[in-house]
Protein backbone atom coordinates (compact mmCIF):
# COMPACT_ATOMS: atom_id res chain seq x y z
CA UNK A 1 0.00 0.00 0.00
CA UNK A 2 1.53 3.37 -1.00
CA UNK A 3 2.72 5.65 1.78
CA UNK A 4 0.67 8.80 2.24
CA UNK A 5 1.26 12.01 4.19
CA UNK A 6 0.03 11.80 7.78
CA UNK A 7 -2.61 14.51 7.21
CA UNK A 8 -4.23 12.64 4.29
CA UNK A 9 -7.88 11.61 4.52
CA UNK A 10 -8.95 8.29 3.00
CA UNK A 11 -12.34 7.74 1.37
CA UNK A 12 -13.66 4.32 0.39
CA UNK A 13 -15.46 4.21 -2.96
CA UNK A 14 -17.57 1.21 -3.97
CA UNK A 15 -18.21 0.68 -7.67
CA UNK A 16 -21.60 -0.90 -7.02
CA UNK A 17 -23.17 -3.58 -9.18
CA UNK A 18 -20.74 -4.32 -12.00
CA UNK A 19 -23.55 -5.24 -14.42
CA UNK A 20 -24.92 -1.68 -14.21
CA UNK A 21 -23.41 1.72 -14.97
CA UNK A 22 -21.30 1.68 -11.80
CA UNK A 23 -18.06 0.79 -13.63
CA UNK A 24 -18.61 3.48 -16.27
CA UNK A 25 -19.40 6.32 -13.88
CA UNK A 26 -16.54 5.22 -11.62
CA UNK A 27 -14.07 5.29 -14.52
CA UNK A 28 -15.31 8.71 -15.60
CA UNK A 29 -15.20 10.00 -12.01
CA UNK A 30 -11.64 8.75 -11.48
CA UNK A 31 -10.50 10.38 -14.72
CA UNK A 32 -12.16 13.61 -13.60
CA UNK A 33 -10.51 13.36 -10.18
CA UNK A 34 -7.09 12.67 -11.69
CA UNK A 35 -7.33 15.91 -13.69
CA UNK A 36 -7.82 17.97 -10.53
CA UNK A 37 -5.15 19.12 -8.06
CA UNK A 38 -4.42 16.87 -5.10
CA UNK A 39 -7.15 17.65 -2.55
CA UNK A 40 -5.58 15.61 0.26
CA UNK A 41 -7.97 12.68 -0.15
CA UNK A 42 -6.79 9.19 -0.99
CA UNK A 43 -9.35 6.94 -2.69
CA UNK A 44 -9.65 3.20 -2.09
CA UNK A 45 -11.86 1.71 -4.80
CA UNK A 46 -13.66 -1.56 -4.01
CA UNK A 47 -15.34 -3.88 -6.52
CA UNK A 48 -14.69 -5.88 -9.65
CA UNK A 49 -11.52 -4.07 -10.70
CA UNK A 50 -10.92 -6.16 -13.83
CA UNK A 51 -14.37 -5.15 -15.04
CA UNK A 52 -13.57 -1.52 -14.19
CA UNK A 53 -10.35 -1.70 -16.22
CA UNK A 54 -12.18 -3.30 -19.15
CA UNK A 55 -14.88 -0.59 -19.03
CA UNK A 56 -12.28 2.17 -18.85
CA UNK A 57 -10.42 0.71 -21.85
CA UNK A 58 -13.66 0.61 -23.86
CA UNK A 59 -14.22 4.28 -23.03
CA UNK A 60 -10.64 5.25 -23.88
CA UNK A 61 -9.98 6.18 -20.25
CA UNK A 62 -6.72 5.46 -18.48
CA UNK A 63 -7.42 4.74 -14.83
CA UNK A 64 -5.25 6.88 -12.55
CA UNK A 65 -2.62 5.26 -10.37
CA UNK A 66 -0.16 6.50 -7.79
CA UNK A 67 -0.39 7.39 -4.12
CA UNK A 68 -3.91 8.86 -4.36
CA UNK A 69 -5.59 5.78 -5.83
CA UNK A 70 -5.73 2.25 -4.44
CA UNK A 71 -7.78 -0.56 -6.03
CA UNK A 72 -9.23 -3.45 -4.01
CA UNK A 73 -10.50 -6.29 -6.20
CA UNK A 74 -13.39 -8.18 -4.59
CA UNK A 75 -13.96 -10.40 -7.62
CA UNK A 76 -10.50 -11.75 -8.45
CA UNK A 77 -8.23 -12.87 -5.61
CA UNK A 78 -6.18 -15.88 -4.67
CA UNK A 79 -9.00 -16.94 -2.36
CA UNK A 80 -11.63 -17.03 -5.13
CA UNK A 81 -11.73 -19.87 -7.63
CA UNK A 82 -15.15 -19.09 -9.08
CA UNK A 83 -16.90 -16.07 -10.57
CA UNK A 84 -18.92 -14.28 -7.90
CA UNK A 85 -22.42 -13.07 -8.61
CA UNK A 86 -22.81 -9.29 -9.09
CA UNK A 87 -24.82 -8.90 -5.89
CA UNK A 88 -22.20 -10.77 -3.89
CA UNK A 89 -19.37 -8.56 -5.18
CA UNK A 90 -21.43 -5.43 -4.45
CA UNK A 91 -22.16 -6.57 -0.90
CA UNK A 92 -18.61 -7.70 -0.12
CA UNK A 93 -17.29 -4.38 -1.44
CA UNK A 94 -19.48 -2.46 0.99
CA UNK A 95 -18.62 -4.85 3.81
CA UNK A 96 -14.88 -4.44 3.18
CA UNK A 97 -15.20 -0.65 3.02
CA UNK A 98 -17.10 -0.47 6.32
CA UNK A 99 -14.45 -2.71 7.88
CA UNK A 100 -11.74 -0.29 6.76
CA UNK A 101 -13.62 2.67 8.22
CA UNK A 102 -14.40 0.99 11.54
CA UNK A 103 -10.73 0.02 11.86
CA UNK A 104 -9.76 3.69 11.48
CA UNK A 105 -8.11 3.25 8.08
CA UNK A 106 -10.65 5.43 6.25
CA UNK A 107 -12.99 8.26 7.17
CA UNK A 108 -15.92 8.17 4.75
CA UNK A 109 -17.77 5.96 2.28
CA UNK A 110 -18.97 6.96 -1.19
CA UNK A 111 -21.12 4.37 -2.96
CA UNK A 112 -22.12 3.60 -6.51
CA UNK A 113 -25.51 2.08 -7.42
CA UNK A 114 -26.50 -1.47 -6.50
CA UNK A 115 -29.26 -3.74 -7.80
CA UNK A 116 -31.86 -5.01 -5.35
CA UNK A 117 -32.67 -7.86 -7.73
CA UNK A 118 -29.03 -8.96 -7.94
CA UNK A 119 -28.65 -8.74 -4.15
CA UNK A 120 -31.63 -11.08 -3.88
CA UNK A 121 -30.20 -13.50 -6.47
CA UNK A 122 -26.97 -13.64 -4.46
CA UNK A 123 -28.87 -14.43 -1.27
CA UNK A 124 -28.11 -11.04 0.32
CA UNK A 125 -31.10 -10.23 2.61
CA UNK A 126 -31.21 -6.45 2.16
CA UNK A 127 -33.35 -4.15 0.03
CA UNK A 128 -30.72 -1.43 -0.29
CA UNK A 129 -27.67 0.35 1.06
CA UNK A 130 -29.38 1.98 4.04
CA UNK A 131 -30.52 -1.25 5.64
CA UNK A 132 -27.25 -2.96 4.78
CA UNK A 133 -25.10 -0.23 6.30
CA UNK A 134 -27.24 -0.20 9.45
CA UNK A 135 -26.51 -3.90 9.97
CA UNK A 136 -22.82 -3.66 9.07
CA UNK A 137 -22.39 -0.75 11.49
CA UNK A 138 -23.98 -2.82 14.22
CA UNK A 139 -21.57 -5.67 13.49
CA UNK A 140 -18.48 -3.45 13.29
CA UNK A 141 -19.18 -1.06 16.16
CA UNK A 142 -21.08 -3.32 18.56
CA UNK A 143 -24.02 -0.91 18.74
CA UNK A 144 -27.45 -0.74 17.17
CA UNK A 145 -28.14 2.18 14.83
CA UNK A 146 -31.12 3.49 12.93
CA UNK A 147 -29.90 4.96 9.67
CA UNK A 148 -31.92 7.37 7.55
CA UNK A 149 -31.90 8.71 4.00
CA UNK A 150 -31.27 12.45 3.71
CA UNK A 151 -31.16 13.77 0.15
CA UNK A 152 -29.11 16.91 -0.35
CA UNK A 153 -28.73 19.38 -3.22
CA UNK A 154 -27.09 22.68 -2.35
CA UNK A 155 -29.09 23.86 0.70
CA UNK A 156 -32.18 21.83 -0.24
CA UNK A 157 -32.47 18.78 2.04
CA UNK A 158 -35.14 16.08 2.12
CA UNK A 159 -35.42 13.43 4.85
CA UNK A 160 -37.53 10.30 4.27
CA UNK A 161 -39.34 8.76 7.25
CA UNK A 162 -39.98 5.54 5.31
CA UNK A 163 -38.02 4.15 2.41
CA UNK A 164 -38.84 1.47 -0.15
CA UNK A 165 -42.25 0.36 1.09
CA UNK A 166 -45.52 0.15 -0.82
CA UNK A 167 -47.87 3.09 -0.33
CA UNK A 168 -50.41 0.86 1.44
CA UNK A 169 -47.73 0.00 4.05
CA UNK A 170 -46.62 3.55 4.86
CA UNK A 171 -48.98 4.04 7.80
CA UNK A 172 -48.02 0.79 9.51
CA UNK A 173 -44.33 1.59 8.92
CA UNK A 174 -44.55 4.81 10.95
CA UNK A 175 -44.17 4.76 14.73
CA UNK A 176 -43.49 7.43 17.34
CA UNK A 177 -40.22 5.74 18.28
CA UNK A 178 -38.78 5.48 14.78
CA UNK A 179 -40.00 8.92 13.66
CA UNK A 180 -38.44 10.34 16.84
CA UNK A 181 -35.14 8.64 16.04
CA UNK A 182 -35.18 9.83 12.42
CA UNK A 183 -35.78 13.42 13.52
CA UNK A 184 -33.13 13.05 16.24
CA UNK A 185 -30.64 11.88 13.60
CA UNK A 186 -31.54 14.94 11.54
CA UNK A 187 -31.19 17.29 14.53
CA UNK A 188 -27.78 15.86 15.40
CA UNK A 189 -26.67 16.12 11.77
CA UNK A 190 -27.56 19.80 11.75
CA UNK A 191 -26.09 20.63 15.14
CA UNK A 192 -22.91 18.53 14.82
CA UNK A 193 -22.06 18.56 11.12
CA UNK A 194 -23.76 21.66 9.72
CA UNK A 195 -23.33 23.79 12.85
CA UNK A 196 -26.99 24.83 12.65
CA UNK A 197 -28.29 24.74 16.22
CA UNK A 198 -31.92 25.70 15.49
CA UNK A 199 -32.76 24.22 12.07
CA UNK A 200 -36.04 25.18 10.42
CA UNK A 201 -37.92 21.98 9.54
CA UNK A 202 -40.95 21.56 7.31
CA UNK A 203 -42.82 18.34 8.12
CA UNK A 204 -45.02 17.17 5.24
CA UNK A 205 -48.35 15.70 6.30
CA UNK A 206 -48.94 12.01 5.70
CA UNK A 207 -52.51 12.62 4.56
CA UNK A 208 -54.13 15.21 2.25
CA UNK A 209 -54.42 18.56 4.04
CA UNK A 210 -52.16 17.11 6.79
CA UNK A 211 -55.05 15.04 8.16
CA UNK A 212 -57.53 17.91 8.44
CA UNK A 213 -60.21 15.91 6.61
CA UNK A 214 -59.20 12.29 7.12
CA UNK A 215 -56.33 10.30 8.55
CA UNK A 216 -54.86 10.10 12.04
CA UNK A 217 -51.10 9.67 11.56
CA UNK A 218 -50.38 13.36 12.10
CA UNK A 219 -52.04 13.44 15.53
CA UNK A 220 -51.19 9.92 16.66
CA UNK A 221 -47.56 9.66 15.51
CA UNK A 222 -46.00 12.76 13.95
CA UNK A 223 -46.96 15.45 16.48
CA UNK A 224 -45.86 13.47 19.58
CA UNK A 225 -42.51 12.75 17.89
CA UNK A 226 -42.07 16.43 16.99
CA UNK A 227 -42.79 17.50 20.56
CA UNK A 228 -40.22 15.11 22.01
CA UNK A 229 -37.47 16.07 19.56
CA UNK A 230 -38.11 19.81 19.98
CA UNK A 231 -37.82 19.49 23.75
CA UNK A 232 -34.68 17.35 23.58
CA UNK A 233 -32.76 19.50 21.08
CA UNK A 234 -34.00 22.92 22.12
CA UNK A 235 -35.68 24.29 19.01
CA UNK A 236 -39.25 24.61 17.84
CA UNK A 237 -40.77 22.52 15.05
CA UNK A 238 -43.93 23.61 13.26
CA UNK A 239 -46.85 21.14 13.01
CA UNK A 240 -47.18 19.06 9.81
CA UNK A 241 -48.23 21.03 6.74
CA UNK A 242 -50.23 20.02 3.68
CA UNK A 243 -47.69 18.45 1.34
CA UNK A 244 -49.32 19.79 -1.83
CA UNK A 245 -48.96 23.37 -0.57
CA UNK A 246 -45.49 23.11 0.96
CA UNK A 247 -43.64 23.86 -2.29
CA UNK A 248 -46.01 26.51 -3.67
CA UNK A 249 -43.50 29.36 -3.24
CA UNK A 250 -40.38 27.20 -3.40
CA UNK A 251 -37.25 29.10 -4.43
CA UNK A 252 -33.93 27.32 -4.01
CA UNK A 253 -32.15 30.66 -3.83
CA UNK A 254 -34.27 31.74 -0.84
CA UNK A 255 -35.28 28.62 1.05
CA UNK A 256 -37.68 29.00 3.96
CA UNK A 257 -36.51 25.76 5.57
CA UNK A 258 -33.25 23.96 6.27
CA UNK A 259 -34.88 20.60 5.59
CA UNK A 260 -38.15 19.04 4.52
CA UNK A 261 -39.34 15.78 6.06
CA UNK A 262 -41.43 13.46 3.89
CA UNK A 263 -43.53 10.57 5.15
CA UNK A 264 -42.80 8.35 2.17
CA UNK A 265 -40.47 7.90 -0.80
CA UNK A 266 -42.28 9.55 -3.72
CA UNK A 267 -43.80 12.34 -1.61
CA UNK A 268 -40.31 13.67 -0.97
CA UNK A 269 -38.30 12.58 -3.97
CA UNK A 270 -40.58 13.78 -6.75
CA UNK A 271 -40.17 17.47 -5.85
CA UNK A 272 -36.56 16.93 -4.79
CA UNK A 273 -35.40 15.26 -8.00
CA UNK A 274 -37.34 17.73 -10.14
CA UNK A 275 -35.08 20.42 -8.70
CA UNK A 276 -31.82 18.52 -8.20
CA UNK A 277 -31.77 16.15 -11.17
CA UNK A 278 -28.60 14.04 -11.26
CA UNK A 279 -26.86 16.42 -8.86
CA UNK A 280 -28.85 14.99 -5.94
CA UNK A 281 -26.83 13.20 -3.27
CA UNK A 282 -28.06 10.62 -0.79
CA UNK A 283 -26.44 11.17 2.64
CA UNK A 284 -26.98 8.41 5.18
CA UNK A 285 -27.40 9.89 8.66
CA UNK A 286 -27.49 8.03 11.97
CA UNK A 287 -24.35 5.99 11.28
CA UNK A 288 -21.01 6.27 13.13
CA UNK A 289 -19.36 7.30 9.85
CA UNK A 290 -20.15 9.48 6.86
CA UNK A 291 -21.69 7.86 3.80
CA UNK A 292 -22.77 9.60 0.61
CA UNK A 293 -24.14 8.03 -2.54
CA UNK A 294 -25.38 8.60 -6.03
CA UNK A 295 -29.12 9.24 -6.15
CA UNK A 296 -29.85 6.94 -9.10
CA UNK A 297 -29.94 3.24 -9.86
CA UNK A 298 -27.91 0.88 -12.02
CA UNK A 299 -29.60 1.98 -15.29
CA UNK A 300 -29.32 -1.39 -17.11
CA UNK A 301 -31.00 0.12 -20.19
CA UNK A 302 -27.93 2.24 -21.02
CA UNK A 303 -25.10 -0.09 -19.95
CA UNK A 304 -22.38 -0.36 -22.59
CA UNK A 305 -23.55 2.67 -24.57
CA UNK A 306 -20.92 5.01 -23.18
CA UNK A 307 -23.47 7.67 -22.20
CA UNK A 308 -23.70 7.26 -18.41
CA UNK A 309 -23.34 10.60 -16.63
CA UNK A 310 -20.99 10.59 -13.59
CA UNK A 311 -22.21 13.90 -12.17
CA UNK A 312 -24.13 12.29 -9.28
CA UNK A 313 -21.02 10.36 -8.23
CA UNK A 314 -18.93 13.52 -8.50
CA UNK A 315 -21.55 15.32 -6.40
CA UNK A 316 -21.51 12.49 -3.82
CA UNK A 317 -17.73 12.71 -3.51
CA UNK A 318 -17.85 16.51 -3.28
CA UNK A 319 -20.49 16.26 -0.55
CA UNK A 320 -18.38 13.78 1.43
CA UNK A 321 -15.41 16.13 1.10
CA UNK A 322 -17.52 19.03 2.38
CA UNK A 323 -19.04 17.13 5.31
CA UNK A 324 -16.04 15.07 6.38
CA UNK A 325 -15.29 17.13 9.50
CA UNK A 326 -16.53 16.83 12.11
CA UNK A 327 -17.63 13.20 11.93
CA UNK A 328 -21.12 12.21 12.99
CA UNK A 329 -21.33 10.38 16.31
CA UNK A 330 -24.93 9.20 16.64
CA UNK A 331 -26.31 7.96 19.93
CA UNK A 332 -27.04 4.28 20.36
CA UNK A 333 -30.64 3.28 19.76
CA UNK A 334 -32.50 0.03 20.31
CA UNK A 335 -34.57 -1.26 17.41
CA UNK A 336 -37.17 -3.99 17.49
CA UNK A 337 -36.67 -6.85 15.07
Amino acid sequence: MPEMPSNTTTFCLTIGDYTGIGPEITARFLAHQADLPDDGVRLRIFGDIANLVHTADALGIELPEGHRFDYEDLQHSRFTAHQKLPGQVAYESIEAAVSEISAGHAQALVTGPISKENLHLAGIPFTGHTEMLQQLARKSYGQTFQSDMLFVYRQFRMLLLTRHVALRKVSESLSIREVTQSLSNLAEFFQTVCQIQTPRLCILGVNPHAGEIDGEEEERIIKPALKGVAQKYGFGIEPPVAADAAFRHFDIERLQYDAYVAAYHDQGLIPFKMVAGLNAVNVTIGLPFLRTSVSHGTAPDIVGQGIADPCSLIAAYTMAHRLRLPAVQPKQVVLNS
